[in-house]
Formats: structure tokens, C-alpha cells, sequence
């Protein structure tokens, strides 16, 4: 009999969190009413370097469970990803899953009861992707002022989300341009026939915002259930991280998702700081590299990333079933141009020889007006006809 849900986690070097979060998950399993046949947790190692093997079963983040009953009798699944990235991981764990739905978990995770009933529940009703709501470990009650229930939009200097407490309905779900992936849920057919994360991935950054806004792009949406309570405990990811991998990652997904002028965008702010080979070459890699995934992404969505930047459809969507809204989006327009003032002269000239800056600037100034940070601060300061000219060529 396969089970209804699959929960992946992917987890490297993550004993003893692993032990606990397994066991919280399936304690929040039974307390919402699921029987022991309804999951399957699938354990994907990712590289992970903290196995006993002299002594399995004492230590590890997969060796420890694995001679354990949850094991033998299928609860616990384990396959070993030898790539150390999370996302990948994911991917890897979707495939081989049995349940209708999928869950993707932390593995430094406990979850509230009613957290999985809810999730379903929500996944059945939105027939999209499903986050839950980010308490941090040892705080209890959850107080809404302090959980996380969405991502705000950040566009212009770079292209990422970042955490608010907007709380459209204490009730029921409610759209969100994105969130933090350490507890969603999704129907499994529906995230194989998306694609899921990105094929080329490196470690962590950018896969977040790349899987939601694919959702919206495909037509499908992105919500919040507030019923469902997460608590993270905050630990580190067991990855080496470099930040030029988290570049490179974000380079990838916006050119898979055809958010060229945003991309662009993007690698200039980060060549401000230097290394424009570095910054060159990531930048030609991130459109050979995605290139397959992002002629599927053309044929199949319904509307482009700038079209999606422009309706806002997290806002529709919470107009239609709850009456009001909190569109989450923050563009970084005149506060960059004024940072580039300061750049060094090579970025200047990019900017200026750009095939796509001025369009960008142009789109922003005309569709997104109203989300451009200080922006009445700046035309308060120097007319809209000086900054006008101030984009077009940097100088005043």
C-alpha cells in the first residue's frame, strides 16, 4: 500500500537534529490523526561526513536511524546524494517517492500538531504550492508579530525574498510571492510536471524565489496556511558556502525564468565590487547552463516574470478570497544608480552599453512606481526629469 504523503529531507552532517526532527514529524503524524502506512520519510544524505562506521547505529545523520525498526519497516527511507546541495537533494527525493503529496522538510525541524492536516488540506483546496508558518525553536506560544509567513520581493539591486510577518488572514491560507523552504507541501504530480528545482545548483541561495515564482508563472499559486506551525531550530547548513556560488545561483535561476533585464541588474551591482572577470564568466555559464530548462519554462507558463512582477498575482488571488491584501515587493532603482555613482568605471560603461538597463529602467519607472524604495524621497529631492536623465547617462 503506498503511503498518502512523502516527506524528503534533505540533511548532510545533521546528527543528532536528524533524530529529533524524524521523531517530531512523526509524533505530529499521529497527533493529526495519520496512521502508521500513511508516510514514508525519505532521508537524502547529502555527502554527509559525520558517520560512525565502525559503530553504526551510535552516530551519523543517516547511519543512526538506518538499524532502527523506522527503517526496517519503510518508514524511513534513505538514499545518498553525492552532490552537497540541498536543492538537488530535493529533486532526487521527489523521484522516488510513493505519496500523492510532498512535503520538503529541514532537517533541524519540529512541527506543531495540526501541521500536516492542515497542509494537505490546503494543497487540496489552493491546488498549489503550500508553505507553512516559521516559528524559531524555544519561542511558544507562536505570537503572529514573530512568525514568519512570507517573503517581501527584493528586486534591482539583487533578485532574492526576505522574511515579513505579513498576516493576510489568521484563518485560512493566503497568497505570498514566495517563502523560505523549510516545510512546503505540494502535490507530487504537480511538482514533476513543473520541473522543480533547478537542475544546476550550487549549495544554497536562489532556488527559493526560483520555485515560487515558477509556480505563478505556471499559473498555479503560492500560499501561506498560518494553522501550520514550524519551528526552526536555527543551526548551520552543513554546507561550505561561497558566496560566489550563491552568485552563480541566482544568475542561473533568473535566466531559467527569462528575468534577463533583472539578471543583468544583478551581476553589475555585484561587479561594483570588483572581479568583473569573475562576475563575466558566472554570467556566461548561468545562460548555458539553464538554457534547456529555460525554453521548457517558455513554452509552458502563462505569463513572463516581468508580467508577474507587473499583475502581482499573490494580490489578486488574496483580493478574490479574502477582500484585502499586503503585496509584499521592494525595487531598488534610484538608491542603486546612486550607489553606481561610486562604482568603478568599467561598471559605468556596462551599465551605459547595456542592451537591457534602460528598459529596465524605463519598465520600472512606468509599472512599478509605487514599490520603488525612497523613491518620492528621491523626486522630492531632484525632480523625476533629473533622475530621468540621471539614468540615461549617470551624470546629473
Amino acid at each position: 500500500m503506498k503511503p498518502l504523503i512523502s516527506i524528503c529531507i534533505p540533511a548532510r552532517n545533521e546528527f543528532p537534529n536528524i533524530v529529533h526532527t524524524f521523531h517530531s514529524i512523526m509524533n505530529c503524524l499521529e497527533a493529526d490523526g495519520f496512521g502508521p502506512n500513511d508516510a514514508e520519510v525519505i532521508l537524502i544524505d547529502n555527502a554527509s561526513t559525520d558517520t560512525d562506521p565502525v559503530k553504526p547505529g551510535v552516530k551519523g545523520t543517516s547511519s543512526y536511524l538506518m538499524p532502527r525498526g523506522a527503517y526496517w519497516n519503510r518508514t524511513v527511507r534513505v538514499i545518498y546524494d553525492p552532490i552537497a546541495g540541498n536543492h538537488s537533494a530535493r529533486n532526487k527525493g521527489a523521484e522516488i517517492a510513493y505519496g500523492k503529496y510532498l512535503f520538503f522538510s529541514d532537517a533541524h525541524m519540529a512541527y506543531r500538531p495540526g501541521y500536516f492536516k492542515n497542509m494537505i488540506k490546503a494543497v487540496d483546496e489552493s491546488g498549489g504550492l503550500v508553505h507553512g508558518s516559521l516559528n524559531f525553536m524555544g519561542a511558544y506560544p507562536p505570537k503572529p508579530s514573530s512568525t514568519g509567513y512570507g517573503y517581501t520581493l527584493k528586486l534591482g539591486e539583487e533578485w532574492k525574498g526576505t522574511w515579513n510577518p505579513y498576516v493576510v488572514n489568521p484563518d485560512k491560507f493566503f497568497a505570498v510571492p514566495g517563502q523560505g523552504h523549510w516545510g512546503l507541501a505540494v502535490d507530487r504530480q504537480q511538482f514533476l510536471d513543473f520541473g522543480g528545482y533547478p537542475e544546476i545548483h550550487r549549495t544554497y541561495g536562489g532556488g527559493e524565489t526560483f520555485v515560487d515564482s515558477l509556480w505563478w508563472m505556471m499559473g498555479s499559486c503560492v500560499v501561506t496556511e498560518p494553522k501550520a506551525i514550524g519551528y526552526h531550530l536555527a543551526s548551520s547548513r552543513g554546507y561550505s558556502y561561497e558566496h560566489d556560488d550563491y552568485k552563480h545561483n541566482v544568475l542561473n535561476c533568473s535566466y531559467a525564468l527569462g528575468a534577463d533585464w533583472w539578471m543583468e541588474r544583478a551581476k553589475l551591482n555585484w561587479m561594483r565590487h570588483g572581479r568583473k572577470e569573475v562576475m563575466d564568466r558566472l554570467y556566461a555559464e548561468a545562460k548555458i547552463e539553464m538554457a534547456p530548462r529555460r525554453k521548457i519554462i517558455e513554452k509552458r507558463r502563462v505569463m513572463t516574470f516581468n508580467e508577474m512582477v507587473v499583475n502581482k498575482p499573490w494580490d489578486k488571488w488574496n483580493m478574490e478570497h479574502h477582500g484585502k491584501t499586503n503585496s509584499a515587493m521592494s525595487i531598488f532603482h534610484w538608491s542603486w544608480l546612486e550607489l553606481l555613482r561610486q562604482a568603478p568605471d568599467y561598471v559605468k560603461k556596462a551599465y551605459l552599453e547595456s542592451e537591457f538597463q534602460q528598459q529596465l529602467g524605463e519598465f520600472i519607472e512606468a509599472n512599478l512606481k509605487e514599490y520603488i524604495y525612497k523613491g518620492p524621497d528621491f523626486e522630492k529631492k531632484y525632480g523625476l526629469e533629473t533622475l530621468q536623465r540621471w539614468r540615461k547617462t549617470l551624470e546629473f
